[in-house]
């Protein structure tokens, strides 16, 4: 396979001409090795686990971090056993606290009284079960920043340093992930203390195999290089490295993912997160284009780091759900594990972990279309197709040479040998020489006739797609727009085989608060404090800190009723009344990050989704009154958020839980 990571285009070609270079563009060794893998684990362990927050704010102390029978090893072990091929560990998030024996700062468990080298002790286990070992090093970071140092010039020295001591202390290290994450600095602008080319440079020198997830913004040239590659001089900053994050924490794809992008920007940052990145409509006045595969990362919990009181495992339906939208969707699954305080994955998750893998074993233990028959028709002529029925993805079927992507189409029919059931189809490119198929539809036959099932657009290394089980014996699958003469690696059928599993929700149980007595001054409505500017985390959010810019009285608890649309925090403080003991369901939605309290337990945490979500949770609350505390920020999305505090109760008149 040569490599051919990235293309420039020239002024004045045609969309069809760039659309041809763009199919020709291909996947790095680095990059090809990382998609086949498939399935990676993220690990969030750390100082929030023993704190109950997610995110920290640097001023933690030592004395904090105490695990009771860690065992990273265990971390590896399950992981491996779950098929997973790949670990990320978070060994600094934002707080700052490394879980390796840096000489970078004291900040680190070697000073703690549980001084194990989490990244010696992990890196050593990926080697024993044979799983990749990659690292999460946080760029920001607030201890520095209570120290002085961040946000001076100082802090790439010493983030260079850390960089280097992961990457040449510990093994063989096959991908980093730097999260973007700034609550100092506006989002999706540079920050001037991060040497980003530096770290890049470093990653390509001491661990020359590695991908990473870049920090955003990325730039591919400068300003004045912008304008020489507009005018077809020069040439894209692009190492073949770089892997993309989905741009949403929801384990959620787009409808089409594309691992090749056009360069229609010189940066790499909001656009992110845009719904159609790597449309046909942004060829028209991009550049080039690269090989920029896609990470689908999410959690098997409701959220990063474990909470005993919050944490909650996700159902297998979603987890599934996920592994269709990650790596049944050109992707691969990046998700997160969350150890507990005794430095163990505990038993809900692995449990939760081990039914997933069930679920892919028995799924796609046996492709039903294994043993068919397949014909193709090209130049008139009928062809045989069985290769695309063949394991390897070296093997490949080509349509001829001359294919023309405004005219031609073409169709493999599978002809089993008898009549079987099945649920979903898997279609695969041969994506060692790009990426081209850009429509496609499969059909079953049924009563006489091919009857459309599912039609999509991109394909890319793995397309997988769902529909309701039929039962025939031949199928039609077809190739409507391509970029060029498309390549099939891979055809399945198969029928969805999901294991029995347990997935009561977990009730909070709050009998040891006392409902509190109403105070004589209370009165309907809710109280609040508004604070300039987003957090991009509510756990940010200190209202008996920071000075507020507004307070006052609101009829009930309703964002509108502000006057402000996006771009600020919040606290928001009022009372429940329980009119009778029982258990409730409480869901609470928003769009950049929530969290609420009743008699100052955190309850429900909607932390940090940064899109539309809604998080609920199983309170058992005696009769009588509760002082509530939500905590809320706008961040990225226009304000929004909701509370539900009966949730299972649809008639506003039979609710048993009112907001005073």
């Amino acid at each position: 396979m040569q490599e051919r990571s990235k293309v420039m285009f020239l002024p004045g070609e045609t969309l069809k001409e760039r659309l041809k270079k763009a199919a020709h563009v291909t996947p790095s060794a680095e990059q090809m090795r990382w998609m086949d893998k498939e399935l990676t684990i993220f690990l969030h362990f750390g100082m929030n686990t023993f704190n109950g927050r997610q995110w920290g704010n640097g001023t933690e102390t030592l004395s904090d971090y105490t695990p009771t029978a860690l065992e990273p090893e265990q971390w590896v072990r399950v992981c491996a056993e779950a098929g997973f091929k790949h670990i990320i560990s978070t060994l600094k998030h934002h707080d700052g606290f490394c879980l390796w024996d840096t000489d970078s700062t004291d900040f680190s468990v070697k000073n703690t009284a549980y001084p194990m080298d989490v990244a010696q002790e992990l890196s050593a286990a990926c080697r024993k079960y044979d799983v990749g070992f990659g690292v999460y090093l946080s760029p920001w970071d607030m201890h520095q920043r209570e120290a002085g140092i961040w946000p001076t010039e100082r802090y790439n020295d010493l983030f260079l340093q850390q960089l280097e001591e992961l990457l040449t202390h510990y093994g063989p290290v096959e991908e980093l992930w730097f999260d973007g994450a700034c609550g100092d600095h506006p989002i999706w602008q540079k920050v001037p203390c991060y040497q980003t080319d530096q770290w890049y440079e470093r990653i390509h020198r001491l661990q020359p195999s590695a991908v990473y997830r870049m920090y955003d913004p990325y730039f591919f040239t400068d300003e004045e290089g912008w304008k020489q590659l507009q005018e077809g001089k020069g040439q894209i900053k692009w190492s073949g490295k770089a892997v993309r994050w989905v741009g949403n924490e929801e384990g959620r794809s787009r409808a089409d993912e594309w691992s090749v992008q056009p360069v229609s920007e010189r940066m790499i940052a909001q656009n992110a997160v845009w719904p159609d990145l790597g449309d046909i409509k942004y060829y028209e006045h991009a550049v080039g284009a690269v090989w920029y595969p896609v990470e689908v990362n999410t959690t098997i919990l409701n959220q990063w780091f474990w909470n005993p009181e919050t944490s909650k495992v996700k159902s297998l339906d979603r987890l599934i759900d996920t592994y269709y939208q990650s790596v049944g969707n050109n992707g691969v699954l990046l998700l997160n594990l969350s150890p507990d305080r005794t430095g163990r994955i505990p038993k809900d998750q692995v449990h939760r972990l081990m039914e997933l893998r069930q679920f892919m074993d028995a799924t796609f233990c046996r492709n039903l279309a294994e043993d068919a028959c397949v014909t193709v028709m090209q130049s008139g002529k009928a062809e045989d197709a069985g290769v695309i029925l063949t394991e390897d993805q070296d093997e490949f079927w080509e349509a001829r040479s001359d294919w023309d992507l405004e005219k031609d189409t073409i169709s493999f029919e599978i002809i089993l040998p008898e009549k079987r059931e099945f649920d979903q189809v898997m279609v695969r490119e041969h994506v060692q020489e790009g990426q081209r198929v850009a429509e496609w539809s499969f059909s079953v036959w049924e009563e006489g006739a091919y009857h459309e099932v599912v039609r999509k657009g991109a394909v890319g290394r793995k397309s997988i797609r769902r529909f309701q089980r039929v039962c025939t014996d031949k199928v039609l699958l077809t190739i409507h727009k391509s970029f060029d003469a498309p390549q099939i690696s891979g055809f399945g059928l198969y029928l969805t085989q999901k294991p029995e599993s347990e997935e009561q929700e977990q009730v909070m149980d709050l009998s040891a608060l006392v409902a509190a007595e109403l105070p004589d001054d209370a009165v309907t409505g809710v109280s609040y404090r508004l604070f300039r500017g987003g957090r991009q985390s509510a756990a940010q959010i200190d209202p008996d800190v920071e000075k507020h810019e507004e307070s006052g009285h609101l009829p009930r608890l309703d964002p509108e009723l502000l006057d402000r649309r996006s771009d600020y925090h919040a606290e928001f403080t009022g009372w429940l009344e329980v009119l009778e003991s029982g258990t409730y369901r409480f869901e609470l939605s928003s769009v950049d990050g929530a969290m609420l309290c009743l008699a100052g337990r955190l309850c429900v945490d909607n932390d940090e989704p940064h899109a539309w979500r809604g998080v609920s949770r199983t309170l058992r609350l005696d009769q009588g009154y509760y002082p509530y505390r939500l905590l809320y920020t706008s961040f990225r999305g226009e304000a929004a958020f909701a509370l539900d505090p009966d949730a299972d109760c649809a008639d506003p008149e039979k609710k048993r839980v009112r907001v005073l």
